[in-house]
C-alpha cells in the first residue's frame, strides 16, 4: 500500500512539470516557426536633396503575415548617426514613422509595406543614409541609400 501512495506522489508531483515542460517546447517550437517563416526585404530605399521625408518601400517575401505593423522597428539616419525612429501615424511629430500597404489590406506575403519617414531635419545631399527595418518578430533587413 506504501508503495502505491509513493508512486501516486511522485506521478503527481512528475506530470504538472511535464505539462509545463511541454507548453513551453510549443510555444517555443511555434515562434521559431514564425521566423523561419517570416522574411522582409527592403526593395528601394531613398529620399530627395532638401526633402523633410524618407521613403523605404520593404516587401514581405516570407510565407506567413506580419502583424502588428506599428510595433515594427525603424533605424534611420546618417549612416554614422543612426537612431532608432519611432512611430507615430499619419500626423505624428518628427521624428517619427507612419505607413501605408501598397497592394494589399494586411502585411501578408507578397504584400509591400511603404515606410514614411520623417527625420528631424531635411536630408542632405552628398550624405548616406541607413535605413533598417525590423518587424515584430525579430526579421530584418537594412539597406543604404544616398542622396
Amino acid at each position: 500500500m506504501a508503495g502505491v501512495v509513493a508512486i501516486v506522489a511522485v506521478i503527481n508531483s512528475v506530470m504538472p512539470a511535464l505539462s509545463r515542460a511541454n507548453s513551453s517546447m510549443v510555444l517555443t517550437s511555434d515562434v521559431i516557426n514564425d521566423r523561419i517563416s517570416s522574411q522582409v526585404e527592403i526593395i528601394h530605399a531613398g529620399g530627395v536633396d532638401a526633402a523633410t521625408q524618407a521613403d523605404a518601400w520593404v516587401k514581405n517575401v516570407g510565407a506567413s503575415r506580419i502583424a502588428p505593423i506599428d510595433l515594427t522597428d525603424v533605424f534611420f539616419g546618417p549612416e554614422d548617426d543612426f537612431a532608432r525612429i519611432p512611430y507615430g501615424g499619419p500626423s505624428c511629430t518628427a521624428p517619427c514613422w507612419d505607413y501605408a500597404l501598397e497592394n494589399d489590406t494586411e502585411w501578408g506575403p507578397a504584400a509591400t509595406l511603404h515606410i514614411i519617414i520623417y527625420p528631424t531635419s531635411a536630408l542632405a545631399a552628398g550624405t548616406t543614409y541607413y535605413v533598417k527595418v525590423v518587424a515584430p518578430n525579430g526579421v530584418s533587413d537594412a539597406r543604404f541609400f544616398s542622396i
